[in-house]
């Protein structure tokens, strides 16, 4: 359960979020960030984990084309926060991991312990879970580790999902991983919510 501190730093994020992208160009937004504009309707239509979302600009507004439910305030402000910064810069097929991210460092460890361990523990006895969950998320598989996908998760940042399953020596072990074009579009910071909140809509279709 998040604290009032962690609200309101989300509430803040997302206040500044919708002035960025209110202040930026729609067609330039859509251009460089894989999104689609329609001038008429002045929507930007954009897919986030397989799911298609409009948002009306300049005011912001998203809203599902599946169904009526709510996005969470955090994914809200990444989904305008990827629209905003989005640099255009081309997916490079490089992964990287979060240390590697620029002053990822320094958040690593808490990361670690709420993106990556949950996921250790749920799909560490059942890697083929992991696979069928990411596929709901547009993911497909990788053949690294002993499950791997790769979950595209907006149009330009594609993330890794690594699991090695537990053995007589070692406990299962899980990572995240980013395309190195990643801070092309995200902050470190943006990139810690959006692995952690990646992390968590995997678990919950696996329960």
């Amino acid at each position: 359960m998040e604290n009032d501190g962690g609200k309101a730093l989300y509430k803040e994020t997302y206040r500044q979020a919708r002035e960025q992208f209110a202040a930026s160009s729609a067609e330039r937004m859509a251009g460089l960030s894989g999104a689609v504009f329609d001038p008429a309707a002045k929507e930007i239509r954009i897919v986030y984990l397989n799911r298609a979302y409009t948002l009306s600009y300049p005011e912001a507004r998203i809203s599902s084309l599946q169904d009526a439910a709510e996005l969470p305030i955090d994914e809200q402000s990444l989904i305008l926060q990827y629209l905003a910064q989005a640099s255009g810069v081309p997916i490079s097929g490089r992964w990287i991991s979060f240390a590697e991210l620029p002053h990822g460092m320094l958040h690593h460890q808490p990361f670690v312990s709420e993106a990556i361990e949950p996921l250790a523990r749920a799909f560490g006895v059942q890697p083929e879970k992991l696979l069928m969950t990411a596929r709901s998320l547009g993911g497909e598989e990788l053949g690294v580790g002993d499950a791997g996908v790769r979950i595209p998760v907006f149009p330009r940042i594609p993330m890794a999902v690594i699991l090695w399953v537990a053995d007589e020596e070692f406990p299962a072990r899980a990572n995240i991983i980013f395309d190195a074009s990643a801070p092309g579009y995200l902050s470190t910071a943006a990139l810690y919510v959006l692995g952690i909140a990646v992390s968590k809509h995997l678990q919950k279709l696996a329960a």
